[in-house]
């Protein structure tokens, strides 16, 4: 291989490395209205052992993402008579739920009982 050709292939194999890198790197936003990914109305960070916000309004038919930033696994069980559970979101894991009743869902960390929060679903106006 000749010295241009193989300066002209090594380029495209980085053009093509980029190209791969820059699509593997991008990110699909949870607010778009695909069939697959539900809109996503609020989001709650775990973190530092605590869930932020610690209370959540959204309206009928929105769903919440939790996100765990915190170093350790936490799930959410939510209290009876909604009886929802995330199962274990591991650290930079998410859990998202989407909220077709108005009503209060009051929820903690089973992991940590320390932990709680809520979400208030509102009526759609």
């Amino acid at each position: 291989m000749t010295s241009i050709r193989f300066a002209k292939f090594c380029a495209a194999a980085l053009i093509a490395l980029v190209t791969m890198s820059a699509a593997a790197c991008s990110t699909t936003s949870n607010t778009s209205s695909s069939d697959n990914q539900p809109a996503i109305a609020a989001t709650v960070h775990i973190a530092d052992g605590k869930f932020e916000p610690r209370e959540t309004d959204i309206e009928v038919g929105g769903s919440v993402m939790w996100i765990n930033d915190d170093v350790a696994s936490h799930d959410l069980k939510f209290v009876a008579p909604n009886k929802l559970h995330s199962g274990t979101i591991k650290p930079a894991g998410s859990w998202i739920q989407t909220f077709t009743s108005a009503g209060n869902y009051d929820y903690y960390c089973d992991f940590h009982n320390s932990m709680k929060g809520s979400v208030v679903v509102r009526p759609a106006p």
